[in-house]
C-alpha cells in the first residue's frame, strides 16, 4: 500500500512538472513573438517614414520620375483640407463646370446630420462657384452652412468685394483658383470699364489661373477664367483656346456660349459666332443672348436684323444707355441720319463724353451735315480723352485731309504716326497721310508713301492719278507714264486711270501726237471726260486764246470741273484780272467748302479787289 501511494506521488509530481515546463516555454515563445511583432511593427513606421521622406521629394509632373529636391518642380499635393473626402468627389469640384458641380454634389449627398465640417465647407464652394461664375444655373441641392473659417470661403468673400485674395497659401487647385472669382465681380467689370485701374488684379490671376492649372490641367473653371481674362483685356486671339477647351466640355452652358461667341465675332470669325450663337433658341428672351445676336448681327452688315434684336433689348430695359447709343449707331450705317440724331441727342443727356458718342456725332457732322467746323471740334474733344483710339486718330486725320487743316494741331500724316506705328499696313491711314503731304507740297515723302502702297497691291485705283502726279512733280516724267501705261493696259476701261495716262503723255509725247490723240478720245468719251480732255489739252496751246477756248469747252461739259475753273483764276491772276480770277476762285471754293488752302486764297484776292 505505501508502495503504491509512493508510485502515484511520484506521477503527479512530475505531472506537475511537465505542466509548469510547458507553461513557461509557451510563455517564452509568446514573449519572443510578442518581441518579434514589436521589431516588425518599428521596421514597418521605419519603412513609412522612409517612404515619406521620399515622398516629401520633388517630382516631375510630366513623367513622375524623382529628381533632386533642388530642381525647381511642383511638390506632391499633401494632404489638404479635402483629403478625407471621395477624391472623386474633390476633381469634380476643381472642374468646375455646372455638370460636373451638380454631379459632385449627388456623390457627396447624405443627411445633414452626417455633413462634416470639410464636407460643408466644399458643398458651400460648390454653390459659391455656381452663383459667381454659372449665374444662369439653377441650384437643386441642399446648403448646409458652416461657420468655420478658412482661406477658401475668406478668398470667395474677398473676390465679391473686387479684392484679390493673395492669402490662401496656394495649397491646392481650389486655394488657388478662387482667388481668380475676382475677374467676375461687378466691381471690377464696371471699374475696368472706365479706366485701366486693374492690371495689377489681371495679372495676379492670371499667375494664380496658371498655377491652378498645374494641379488639374483639365478644369473647365480655370480655362473659362482664364478665357474671360483675356477677353477682358481685348486679346481675343489669346481668350480663343481657353474658351473654345470650355465649350467642348460644357457646349450647353449660357455663360460659356456667351463669352465664346463674343472673342469669336471680335477676332474676325464670324460665321463660327453665328453658329454658335444660333443654338439659343430664337425665342429666348434672355437679354444677354439678345444682345450678343445683335452684335454680331451688325458685325456681319446685317442691320434691319441687328436693330430689332436691340429693340428687343430696349424693350426689355428702356434705360440702358449703351444699347440705346448702339441702335444710334446701327441707324448711322442705314443713313437713317435723322432717328440717329434724336437718339444721340437723347444720349448726350446721361453721358457726352463717351468714345462711341463722340465717334458717332463726328461722324454725322461730317458726312450728313458737312459741317467740318463742329466735327472738328468733337473730334478734338475726343483726342482729349481718348489720345491712342485707332477711330479718333482716323476720323481726325479724315478731317484734317478734307480740309487741309491741322486737327489739335496737327496735320493728318501727323496724326496718322500712331496708327501706322500700330498697323503698317493700313491703307487708309497711309492715303490721309498722303494727301496732306500733297498739300503742303512735299513731293519726296509723298513719293516714298505713295510707292509703299503701290507695292502692297490691293490699292485704290485713285492713288495711279496721284502718283503720276507726284512723279511730274519730281521731273520723273518717264516713270510717270511707264507705270500709267502699265496701269492702263491692266484697267482699259477706267476713267481715273486714262486721265492719269493722257496726262502723263502730254508730258513725255510729241505735242502734235497727243493732241491727235486727245482728239481721237473725244468721239467716244462721256461728258466728264471730255471736260478733263479739254483740261488738259489746254496746256497743249499755244496762244492763249486757244487756252482760254479750251477751258471754257471744259466747263461747258462739266462746269463743276474744279481743275479748268482754277486754271481760268491763275491765267486772270497773272493778268492782274482780280475781279475774273475771283469770279472764277469762287466758284473752286463753292465746290471744295472745307478746302481751308483755297478759302485763305481767296480771302487774300479779296483785299486786292477794288
Amino acid at each position: 500500500m505505501l508502495a503504491l501511494t509512493k508510485t502515484v506521488f511520484k506521477k503527479t509530481f512530475f505531472l506537475i512538472l511537465f505542466i509548469v515546463l510547458l507553461g513557461n516555454e509557451a510563455f517564452c515563445a509568446a514573449k519572443k513573438s510578442k518581441k518579434k511583432t514589436k521589431n516588425t511593427e518599428q521596421q514597418t513606421e521605419s519603412q513609412q517614414e522612409q517612404k515619406n521622406q521620399e515622398n516629401d521629394e520633388y517630382i516631375d509632373i510630366n513623367n513622375d520620375e524623382v529628381i533632386d529636391n533642388q530642381a525647381i518642380k511642383l511638390p506632391v499635393q499633401k494632404r489638404t483640407f479635402f483629403y478625407k473626402i471621395d477624391e472623386q468627389i474633390v476633381k469634380e469640384v476643381e472642374n468646375g463646370s455646372p455638370e460636373s458641380l451638380k454631379n459632385a454634389m449627388q456623390l457627396i449627398k447624405k443627411s445633414y446630420e452626417e455633413y462634416e465640417e470639410n464636407e460643408k465647407v466644399l458643398i458651400s464652394i460648390a454653390v459659391q462657384i455656381m452663383k459667381i461664375v454659372w449665374p444662369s444655373q439653377k441650384i437643386s441641392w441642399e446648403q448646409p452652412e458652416t461657420n468655420i473659417e478658412n482661406p477658401y470661403i475668406g478668398a470667395i468673400n474677398s473676390a465679391k468685394q473686387g479684392i484679390f485674395d493673395s492669402s490662401t497659401g496656394d495649397v491646392d487647385f481650389l486655394s488657388t483658383i478662387l482667388p481668380a472669382l475676382v475677374l467676375l465681380s461687378p466691381v471690377v467689370t464696371q471699374t475696368n470699364e472706365l479706366k485701366n485701374s486693374y492690371n495689377s488684379v489681371f495679372e495676379s490671376c492670371q499667375n494664380s489661373i496658371q498655377k491652378a492649372m498645374q494641379f488639374n490641367q483639365d478644369s473647365v473653371l480655370a480655362h473659362y477664367l482664364m478665357g474671360v481674362l483675356f477677353q477682358k483685356q481685348g486679346n481675343y486671339e489669346e481668350a480663343l483656346p481657353y474658351l473654345k477647351f470650355a465649350y467642348d466640355s460644357s457646349s450647353k452652358t449660357e455663360e460659356i456660349l456667351l463669352s465664346y461667341c463674343d472673342v469669336l465675332y471680335k477676332s474676325g470669325n464670324l460665321e463660327l459666332a453665328q453658329k454658335i450663337v444660333q443654338e439659343f433658341d430664337s425665342q429666348d428672351l434672355n437679354i444677354q443672348v439678345l444682345k450678343q445676336k445683335a452684335y454680331i448681327a451688325f458685325e456681319l452688315k446685317d442691320y434691319d436684323n441687328a436693330e430689332l434684336l436691340v429693340a428687343r433689348v430696349l424693350q426689355q430695359n428702356p434705360n440702358d444707355l449703351d444699347f440705346l447709343l448702339f441702335r444710334a449707331k446701327i441707324l448711322v450705317e442705314k443713313n437713317d441720319y435723322i432717328r440717329a440724331v434724336s437718339l444721340l441727342d437723347v444720349y448726350a443727356r446721361q453721358n457726352d463724353t463717351s468714345l462711341d458718342y463722340l465717334i458717332l456725332r463726328s461722324r454725322i457732322q461730317l458726312d450728313w451735315s458737312k459741317n467740318t467746323t463742329a466735327a472738328t471740334e468733337t473730334i478734338e474733344k475726343a483726342l482729349q480723352l481718348y489720345p491712342d483710339d485707332i477711330q479718333v486718330l482716323m476720323i481726325a486725320a479724315k478731317i484734317s485731309s478734307l480740309t487741309d487743316s491741322p486737327v489739335a494741331g496737327k496735320y493728318a500724316d501727323q496724326l496718322t504716326e500712331k496708327v501706322l506705328l500700330k498697323d503698317p499696313d493700313n491703307i487708309e491711314a497711309m492715303i490721309y497721310s498722303l494727301n496732306a503731304l500733297i498739300q503742303r507740297e512735299n513731293w519726296n515723302e509723298s513719293y516714298r508713301i505713295c510707292q509703299k502702297i503701290i507695292g502692297m497691291n490691293n490699292y485704290p485705283v485713285e492713288i495711279v492719278g496721284k502718283f503720276v502726279q507726284i512723279c511730274l512733280r519730281l521731273g520723273k516724267n518717264e516713270e510717270a507714264f511707264n507705270f500709267a501705261k502699265t496701269q492702263l493696259t491692266k484697267y482699259p476701261d477706267d476713267e481715273i486711270v486714262l486721265q492719269a495716262y493722257v496726262f502723263a503723255y502730254s508730258k513725255v509725247g510729241n505735242r502734235d501726237a497727243v493732241i491727235k490723240y486727245i482728239d481721237s478720245l473725244m468721239v467716244q468719251a462721256t461728258q466728264k471726260m471730255k471736260s478733263y480732255l479739254f483740261y488738259v489739252r489746254s496746256f497743249l496751246q499755244v496762244s492763249e486764246d486757244k487756252t482760254l477756248a479750251d477751258l471754257r469747252s471744259s466747263l461747258s461739259m462739266n462746269p463743276r470741273n474744279s481743275d479748268s475753273l482754277f486754271r481760268l483764276y491763275e491765267i486772270y491772276y497773272d493778268r492782274q484780272d482780280y475781279r475774273k480770277a475771283q469770279y472764277y476762285l469762287r466758284q473752286v471754293v463753292a465746290i471744295n467748302p472745307n478746302n481751308n488752302s483755297l478759302k485763305k486764297l481767296n480771302e487774300a484776292l479779296t483785299k486786292m479787289v477794288p
